[in-house]
């Protein structure tokens, strides 16, 4: 069934690279893949290798692989995107 009002989420992702959109939020379906919006990010922002890299909303890792809907995200979201760098800081 096809929803003529269909969810929409404003994305803003940030990377040690810099900010995508360089100013405000995207707007992206809200069954869309995050990936779709990282992979616009990594473009913009030419980041040449994100392997090893894990995306966060809030305090919750999310999985790119997932629709905004499936990772339980909606409104405006903020995506942390970076190299994994473990658990627990150095002393």
């Amino acid at each position: 069934m096809n929803n003529p009002h269909e969810t929409f989420v404003e994305v803003r992702v940030v990377t040690t690279a810099g900010v995508y959109p360089e100013s405000g939020f995207v707007r992206e379906p809200a069954h869309q893949p995050v990936k779709v919006v990282l992979e616009k990010a990594q473009h913009a922002l030419h980041i040449s290798d994100t392997k090893g890299w894990i995306a966060v909303s809030g305090k919750h890792r999310i999985n790119p692989e997932l629709s905004y809907a499936e990772n339980h995200l909606e409104g405006r979201v903020e995506i942390d995107w970076g190299p994994d760098h473990g658990g627990g800081g150095h002393a």
